[in-house]
């Protein structure tokens, strides 16, 4: 799972929520829990779901799935961003980290606009390739 969407907040309630969502193995969080790859949620509640399962190495593939996630979940995320405890709402984009001077990745305006509107930020993690950890 390279990339997710998490949300989470302090006050938030996460089970409440996924009891009446169409998200689908929905992860929940409780505080003090990671998120993923070492991002741990201090004092907040949270869940993370699977937008696409594109490799880290194909990130055209990530976001191609995401936009598909945000239509196909519109509704759903739109009830996310209202729902009472809510203070974070993000995808995080899994990249693979690589060998070069200087990295750099681009992320089209369909993508930004459909977030934007729905308030959603997005967050790029770097990883190490296979190769480079050995």
């Amino acid at each position: 799972m390279s990339c997710i969407l998490r949300a989470g907040g302090r006050e938030f309630e996460p089970a409440a929520f996924l009891a009446e969502s169409s998200f689908e193995q929905a992860s929940v969080h409780a505080p003090g829990e990671r998120f993923t790859a070492g991002v741990v949620t201090a004092a907040a509640r949270g869940f993370s779901v699977t937008v696409s399962d594109a490799e880290i190495d194909d990130l055209d593939g990530q976001i191609a799935e995401a936009i598909e996630f945000l239509d196909r979940h519109e509704d759903e995320l739109r009830r996310l961003g209202r729902y009472e405890g809510v203070e974070v709402v993000e995808i995080d984009f899994g990249i693979e980290w690589r060998d070069v001077a200087t990295q750099t990745d681009w992320f089209p305006p369909e993508l930004l606009w459909r977030a934007g509107a729905l308030d959603i930020g997005l967050r790029i993690s770097h990883f190490l390739s296979p190769q480079r950890e050995s």
